[in-house]
């Protein structure tokens, strides 16, 4: 796992895009549970989520 001050080093020095790829993926995700919570909906199962 990434935070986000780790996220220029990841990208620039390791160059690993895809470890920033899945970094954002599950940030997204995090966020939109809470949105769906917030607004009293049921959160998503992990069935429910595409990763494109």
């Amino acid at each position: 796992m990434i935070f986000k001050e780790l996220i220029q080093e990841v990208a620039y020095k390791e160059n690993n895009l895809e470890k920033i790829v899945k970094y954002c993926e599950r940030d997204t995700i995090a966020v939109a549970q809470l949105l769906l919570r917030y607004n009293n909906l049921d959160i998503l199962d992990d069935d429910e989520i595409t990763y494109v």
